[in-house]
């Protein structure tokens, strides 16, 4: 098994070729070599975290805490007092980015009205979407009843669909048949675990895959 120290030492430039040579890849080998250290080195992070209930409690709570927050500061956004915050927006802008008075300034979204209402949608969004991964934040650090998935394991078949299914555009997909994963996709990922964490067994890679499908068809 893997550890933050050698995770460099997993993914050799030999692996990688190895890898895009089997699966006909014509990634760049040194972009695909960035990619598998980038998952193996956050595998090993999430290795001390889902194994530690003392920081997994933490987490849940630093989680709840940025979600108080968040939602404090868009509560402070709609304060009377702030009414027009888009002008002090527009204002801080030009002053920012281009403080001569002809100066054309940079639209942040698509909102019309007065100057700078712009950028308070965007900010308005932006707080949204971190309200929202607080809430996985928090889901995912809550005390687990029954049998505890391999969150770790989970988040590395994740980003291994990514490279398969977003960048090299091919099908995420695994077929369980007497104890084998059968597809191209599960023999890709398999031998990546494999790499990084070799005790990992097969039927544990194929349920992470059958999670992350279902995950990527929502």
């Amino acid at each position: 098994m893997t550890n933050s120290a050698d995770h460099d030492k997993t993914i050799t430039q030999q692996f990688v070729a190895e890898v895009s040579t089997r699966f006909e890849i014509t990634l760049e080998t040194s972009a695909l070599v960035d990619e598998f250290e980038s998952i193996a080195r956050r595998y090993a992070v999430d290795l001390r975290v889902f194994n530690d209930k003392a920081t997994e409690r933490m987490l849940r709570s630093n989680y709840q805490t940025l979600k108080s927050e968040t939602a404090r500061f868009r509560d402070l956004l709609s304060a009377p007092e702030y009414e027009d915050l888009e002008t002090d927006l527009y204002w801080a802008a030009r002053h920012k980015i281009a403080p001569v008075s002809d100066a054309n300034i940079p639209v942040i979204g698509h909102a019309q009205g007065k100057p700078g209402s712009s950028y308070l949608v965007e900010l308005e969004n932006l707080l949204a979407l971190l309200d929202s991964a607080a809430d996985l934040g928090i889901a995912r650090f809550a005390p687990i009843k029954g049998r505890k998935r391999k969150y770790a394991l989970e988040n590395l078949v994740r980003r291994l669909a990514y490279v398969w299914a977003d960048i090299l555009e091919r099908q995420f997909t695994v077929d369980y048949h007497q104890g084998s994963g059968l597809t191209e996709a599960f023999a890709f990922v398999s031998s990546v675990v494999a790499q990084i964490d070799s005790a990992m067994t097969e039927t544990e890679i194929i349920t992470a895959m059958r999670t992350i499908i279902t995950e990527r068809s929502q």
